[in-house]
């Protein structure tokens, strides 16, 4: 009789194990180790008087058990009155101990207000006016907290089989931010190698949550999320509302980055001349200057994609200010840093080769850098920009050169190139031997170029003077771009703002359009490349830097 109710409730134990699993696999694997304990409890002679709420109880602790199992989450011993164990005990069944596993792992998801005086009374043993007297807190407050704290621990063993998906399967989130970052490359350096970090400002991104919310849906204890989710808010890429927070940048999916590409490519062929009309106009006035008929071939080359790149990015985002009359300010950060950040959400299985068109079209902005009185050279300012799509992001230097970091790649390469110019010897300056070892990297990125078995540099190096002039060409021309790509523009940009969540009221209009208009730049090249507009230029081979290198000795 037992055994026929048993087979009745089939239905009902596959329905409620689906809810649980959220997958079929799963469900009917929970399933099956529910059934065998109910048979192997009935074949010892024993009878269950309720069999769906008995059925429902031997689930729940098989599902709890099936997550720890997937998650393999770390566990804390409370001791005397809570009477945990790690193992069962003489006389504990295998049910009493996975509920003491349970509750170890609840208080491991207290916040810090409840979790001490939890930890204090229940595991030190200390009394009410002990815990009182340390924490110089009021009596009362202790045991409204201890009670508090109970009560949360009996909800979030209740929340435990809530667990989200990225517990078991995290996303990689890489942060890039406009402006001026931080001394140590904030807020890139803060998220872009710490996977847990990615996986708290992902979770917390669509709504505010409260730090324990954050923990028990990613599945690490509350004590490791509270001091990541501190330096987080202290950077400005979190924020405080109440007692919850949220993630106060754009991210963008694959999806949304990919979305509009082909759109602006069509945008672009069909309006070409708006895009490179004034671009056409500028190179033959550069053409004609007296430093460029002196440079080689290479250098020549990197100056026109300078400039290109230059007045095209600028070109863009001055027309989307006048049709929009929204442009960026810069807020201050820690460290030294101005920066709006805004990041890319990806799986862990992202391959690169399966989104090429994302990566062909993919910029970034313009960088500077400065040095005074460095290697005979009194000012030197190194202007660059990364196309990946067009060339290999030089950054990426193979481990072999032992080159350094990002954060700190773009001073090396200047000094490197003020070395070369004034032909003074790296150790007479401080500068560190080590990196000269990268020298066969820029060689084959073609900054370098040999010559007579020495190191020379291959990209264009202006004074100050022809510095002023080829900034003055690019002011106008952008100018003109921007004013005759407007018109066209203020019609594409039309219904592709990416939506972003309602209470994220930080971010500038610009990124909210940033990839409805992040490919214009680099179709713009490959189109004029295609139309023979780039003299020189092998459409199928790979460019050079958009780079210029501007430099005034000590005896000039």
């Amino acid at each position: 009789m037992q055994n026929e109710n048993l087979e009745n409730q089939m239905d009902f134990l596959l329905a409620a194990a689906l809810k649980k699993c959220g997958d079929s696999y799963e469900a009917e694997d929970l399933v099956q180790e529910v059934l065998l304990a109910a048979l192997t409890y009935l074949s010892r002679g024993n009878s269950i008087q309720d069999m769906r709420a008995w059925l429902l109880a031997v689930m729940n602790r098989k599902f709890n058990d099936m997550l720890r199992k997937k998650y393999r989450q770390p566990t804390i011993f409370i001791g005397c009155d809570f009477d945990l164990a790690g193992e069962c005990k003489s006389g504990e069944s295998l049910e009493e101990a996975e509920e003491a596993c349970d509750l170890r792992q609840a208080v491991a998801y207290l916040t810090k207000t409840y979790r001490e005086i939890i930890v204090r009374y229940y595991m030190g043993g200390e009394s009410i006016a002990e815990i009182a007297a340390a924490l110089h807190l009021p009596k009362g407050t202790v045991k409204s907290r201890l009670y508090l704290g109970r009560e949360r621990i009996r909800k979030g063993m209740e929340y435990m089989e809530k667990y989200g998906k990225q517990s078991y399967s995290p996303i990689k989130l890489t942060v890039t931010s406009s402006g001026m970052p931080g001394r140590a490359g904030e807020p890139g350096s803060l998220v872009n190698r710490n996977l847990t970090a990615q996986n708290l400002l992902w979770l917390a991104y669509r709504k505010p949550l409260a730090i324990e919310e954050i923990a028990q849906t990613i599945g690490i204890p509350t004590a490791y999320v509270e001091s990541e989710v501190k330096i987080l808010a202290e950077s400005g890429l979190m924020r405080r509302t109440g007692t919850k927070y949220y993630t106060d940048f754009m991210i963008s999916t694959i999806a949304e980055k990919e979305k509009y590409i082909p759109a602006q490519k069509e945008l672009v062929h069909e309006h070409f001349n708006l895009f490179f009309g004034a671009i056409r106009e500028g190179l033959n006035q550069i053409r004609q200057t007296e430093f460029y008929q002196i440079y080689d071939s290479d250098a020549k080359k990197s100056l026109e994609l300078y400039f290109i790149f230059h007045c095209l990015d600028y070109g863009i985002y001055k027309a989307f200010y006048n049709i929009f009359n929204a442009g960026q300010d810069f807020p201050d950060r820690p460290n030294g840093g101005a920066w709006i950040a805004f990041g890319s959400v990806y799986s862990l299985e992202f391959h690169p080769e399966e989104h090429r068109e994302l990566i062909t079209y993919s910029y970034s902005g313009e960088r500077h850098e400065y040095l005074t009185h460095f290697a005979g050279c009194k000012l030197a300012k190194l202007h660059t920009y990364c196309a990946e799509g067009l060339s290999p992001k030089f950054y990426d230097c193979p481990p072999e050169y032992d080159f350094p970091t990002y954060e700190n790649f773009d001073a090396v390469l200047a000094k490197l190139l003020c070395l070369f110019h004034s032909k003074i010897s790296p150790e007479s300056t401080g500068f560190n031997t080590e990196y000269l070892r990268a020298i066969p990297w820029f060689i084959k990125c073609r900054i370098l170029c040999e010559m007579d078995g020495k190191p020379k540099i291959n990209i264009p190096v202006l004074n100050s003077l022809q510095a002023d002039i080829l900034f003055e060409l690019c002011r106008r021309t952008r100018r003109k771009l921007s004013a005759e790509i407007q018109k066209p523009l203020a019609k594409f940009f039309q219904g592709k703002k990416q939506k972003i969540p309602a209470h994220l009221d930080s971010v500038p209009l610009q990124k909210q359009y940033l990839y409805a208009q992040n490919a214009l730049l680099i179709a713009t090249v490959q189109e004029a490349i295609k139309r023979g507009e780039c003299e020189g230029y092998d459409r199928d081979g790979q460019l050079l830097y958009p780079m210029v290198f501007v430099c005034e000795t000590e005896i000039e």
